[in-house]
């Protein structure tokens, strides 16, 4: 998390953020593949991997709905990186059948915002709830 500003981790996780737990780590790298999907942007300079991004999807139960979050280093929002993860998630979650993605961010979090528009989401801004919806129909793109 060093090349995430404390701006960036707020957003994603809406809360402040210093470091992350064992258990925290741990729900982030052990997944159950039959409910979530993670994909990392990883770059190998000689021998070391940093990464890049990440984004994931956690769906419910039925596998109908899903809910997505994203998050690239900071230094490099703004370069396709976040669209890229996107749009591998949501090719990834159509194919496996889900019918909905739904992530949350903050009214402030324009670059999110913007993103989830241009990827043909529904923006649902809420600000006494502080909050802006944000929704994918994955049957409705499909037919289209």
């Amino acid at each position: 998390i060093s090349r995430v500003t404390k701006e960036d981790l707020y957003y994603r996780y809406f809360s402040e953020i210093n470091e992350f737990t064992h258990e925290d780590l741990a729900n982030m790298t052990q997944i159950d593949y039959d409910r979530e999907m993670a994909f990392v942007a990883v770059r190998r300079i000689d021998q070391t991997e940093e990464i890049l991004g990440v984004t994931r999807a956690i769906s419910d139960p039925d596998n109908i709905d899903a809910e997505f979050a994203v998050l690239v280093r900071s230094d490099l929002k703004g370069l396709g990186l976040g669209r890229r993860l996107m749009e591998k998630l949501i090719t990834y979650t159509r194919d496996h059948g889900l019918q909905r993605l739904n992530g949350i961010t903050m009214p402030n979090n324009r670059g999110m915002v913007a993103l989830a528009r241009k990827l043909g989401f529904n923006v649902d801004i809420q600000l006494e709830e502080g909050i802006v919806g944000l929704t994918l129909n994955l049957a409705q793109r499909e037919e289209s």
